[in-house]
């Protein structure tokens, strides 16, 4: 990520200036801020973006779509006719950024709004009553199995199911809280089952999900028109590709925290994702990780502090789910949960400075049995880089001294682990891998303009020369691609993991939309602060030629991927950047350690195929599979909680099997840290590795390939 200066942005000023004097002529009057950001923002893209649309009409099919699906992820506003109404707008919004208009954003809102006040008055009436949960009848929850309601009756029927629905969820939460003599799920639900439906709990469910809707048809319809264009212009930016954003104001400070890592909360990262804000990654040694039961792909539904009422955070923007979720250290959130598989938690955090400890490269001694070789592990979380501290730590730095430690220890094999690891400085990518060969080309980019640039490695000398190991998975992406793509094309290392990595082969820059106003327009001055825009401005590509771009690196070894369910990778990301390749560079592959990755893969194969823990995984993927692929909801209260049972005790029972621990003889050494902080984090992440079958696989391959090179050299 590169923050950029306006001054190096001559043409972006010229675009800028002609397309704000041209809205000031044909609105006859000064430019609403609006008006400004929206030339600011799509001037720069016209001219900067790394694949300028040259089809401006498909372009605004990708905005227009992007947008109404912001608007109406779940299908339960517009009806069909309203989306006739507004598609004229298909193939003209390119043409209201050049006239400066803003049409279909005001007539969107207007549509959607008029639906909401329409919708808030048929649920209060729902409400009202008793729900008549007696009729079999059934609700399709997955937007993508079902169309826009045809009409207001539509609608008005749909939300009559989505009330019963929300309802009944509630009902059943505050039926089986009653249950408080029994001591597991399955004895809760045994002790419900056949009851007839109680009044005062009913009553009491329907005044939560009235409560809960009144709130959020309030946030909606009161929103500030800054988030509100915020939205509408994440979906103009957004068209080009997934990674091209815009920042508001508010949004660029949290994307700051996140860079540095700086906060007090829960240390979980979050997105949203339809109605729900989902977790996207959990920092490693923060609050959330210690606690160990909020975990990547789980959806927040309420958020409590301490012991006061939760607040639904359903239909929330993210921003605001996470001014409820960060907090001052020593204080309590309570989150209320759906995991992947279907089952609800409420789960108790106490807030924390997030720790930096599981942002940096970590390392220790495996020890495998009394006579087996020591192996070095070392896990790289992020490639992180202190740009604004000439004297910070870097990534490439803490990895080179946590391999001449291992040194010392005289292992005989290293692991690089990569998994879950977003990027990062590709500075830090290139030296990196410079520490495992002596020189050569690591990766090259191109611009815009079809410029290509390699970046080489700067040090000639080769801190670790012997078999290596890099562990990835669906969610290493960026420089993580790099960083394994290169000692991949050298032969250098075998990958293992996930059948393919992220995907994400871009790079970004930042502009600061303030430094623009402050040179073409410092009269406008009371419009900051306007944001920041994100762009896509390279593409990465392999020394053999291909781009890291949507495909990601394949795995050499390919082990079950614990997020099969999930939909992770560039190649599910709307408008995403094609795979394509250029030119290879000249390079000479590594000759120091060899292996035979056929011999290597057999074994592997046969050693997951006996695995308990990957059985494990396996069914986990099954059955998950299988639960989101049963969208329908029973409404008829039998029936649903005979569902809710199956769906949650089915899932317990998954969660109840522990996973064997690794390696059984092997002992893992850390570096024994003597402040008691970093020692307690240690010994939590030393028990966490120990349960960790894909590290297990990955010590047993680097153990195939020290025995075959044992062999040779008796040979």
């Amino acid at each position: 990520m590169r923050r950029l200066s306006f001054r190096a942005f001559p043409v972006i000023i010229g675009i800028v200036v002609i397309l704000m004097v041209l809205t000031a002529s044909l609105t006859g009057q000064e430019p609403s801020r609006e008006q400004v950001l929206n030339q600011l923002v799509m001037g720069s893209l016209t001219a900067w973006h790394y694949a300028s649309p040259s089809d401006t009409d498909l372009w605004s099919a990708q905005a227009f779509d992007l947008y109404l699906k912001a608007l109406d992820y779940n299908k339960r506003f517009f009806t069909q006719g309203d989306l006739k109404t507004l598609l004229p707008f298909r193939t003209k919004l390119d043409d209201e950024v050049r006239r400066g208009t803003n049409e279909f954003y005001v007539l969107s809102w207007e549509l959607l709004s008029k639906r909401l006040r329409e919708v808030q008055g048929y649920t209060d009436t729902f409400l009202a009553e008793p729900l008549d949960f007696g009729v079999q009848e059934y609700i399709e929850l997955d937007p993508e199995k079902r169309e826009h309601p045809k009409d207001a009756a539509a609608i008005k029927e749909l939300w009559r199911k989505l009330v019963k629905a929300q309802t009944l969820n509630v009902y059943l939460d505050l039926l089986l809280a009653e249950e408080n003599t029994a001591d597991t799920l399955a004895e809760k639900f045994e002790a419900i089952k056949g009851r007839t439906l109680q009044p005062e709990l009913e009553e009491q469910a329907r005044v939560k999900v009235r409560n809960d809707l009144d709130r959020f048809f309030r946030r909606v319809l009161e929103e500030k028109e800054e988030d509100r264009y915020a939205r509408y212009l994440n979906a103009l930016t957004s068209s080009y590709d997934p990674h091209s954003n815009y920042l508001a104001p508010k949004a660029k400070a949290d994307f700051d925290i996140r860079m540095s890592g700086t906060l007090e909360g829960i240390g979980a990262t979050l997105q949203e994702e339809g109605e729900y804000i989902k977790v996207v990654s959990i920092e490693p040694g923060g609050p959330s990780w210690r606690q160990g039961q909020l975990k990547a792909g789980d959806l927040i539904l309420k958020v409590a502090q301490g012991d006061e009422e939760p607040v639904d955070v359903t239909n929330m923007p993210v921003d605001e789910a996470v001014q409820l979720i960060r907090g001052k250290k020593g204080t309590e959130v309570r989150l209320t949960i759906k995991k992947p598989e279907g089952q609800t938690e409420v789960i108790s955090i106490i807030r924390d400075v997030v720790s930096f400890e599981g942002k940096y490269a970590q390392s220790l001694v495996i020890e495998t049995g009394k006579t087996g070789p020591k192996v070095g592990y070392i896990a790289l979380p992020s490639f992180y880089h202190d740009f604004n501290n000439p004297n910070g730590r870097t990534s490439a730095a803490d990895v080179r001294n946590e391999l001449e430690r291992l040194k010392k220890e005289q292992v005989e094999g290293v692991i690089l682990d990569l998994r879950n690891n977003p990027g990062g400085a590709l500075h830090d990518a290139v030296k990196m891998a410079g520490l495992f060969i002596e020189s050569g080309p690591i990766v090259q980019s191109k611009n815009k303009k079809g410029e290509i640039k390699a970046f080489y490695d700067p040090d000639p000398a080769v801190v670790y020369d012997g078999p290596l190991v890099v562990m990835i998975n669906s969610m290493s992406a960026s420089a993580s691609e790099i960083l394994a793509a290169a000692l991949q094309d050298y032969g250098r290392a075998v990958i293992v993991g996930s059948a393919h990595s992220f995907g994400k082969g871009t790079v970004q820059g930042l502009i600061d939309l303030d430094n623009f106003l402050d040179y073409l327009y410092p009269r406008y001055a009371s419009y900051k602060p306007l944001g920041t825009l994100k762009f896509t401005e390279e593409k990465y590509y392999r020394i053999n030629g291909g781009t890291t771009q949507l495909e990601g690196v394949q795995a050499d070894l390919v082990l079950p991927d614990p997020y099969a369910y999930l939909e992770i990778g560039e190649r599910y990301r709307d408008y995403a950047l094609p795979w394509d390749q250029v030119a290879s560079l000249d390079y000479v592959p590594w000759s120091g350690t060899d292996w035979n990755l056929a011999v290597l893969a057999a074994n592997s194969a046969q050693r997951i195929a006996a695995h308990p823990g990957f059985a494990l995984v396996q069914k986990n993927i099954e059955q998950i599979r299988k639960q989101q692929e049963a969208t329908l909801q029973p409404l008829q209260l039998a029936e649903f909680i005979e569902h809710e049972r199956k769906v949650q005790l089915d899932a317990e029972k998954l969660n109840a099997t522990p996973l064997p621990t690794i390696g059984t003889d092997w002992n893992f050494v850390g570096k024994r840290e003597q402040d008691e902080g970093h020692a307690a984090w240690e010994q939590e992440w030393l028990d966490q590795i120990q349960t960790d079958l894909y590290l297990e696989e990955a010590v047993n391959v680097l153990l195939d390939i020290l025995s075959a090179n044992h062999q040779a050299v008796a040979a």
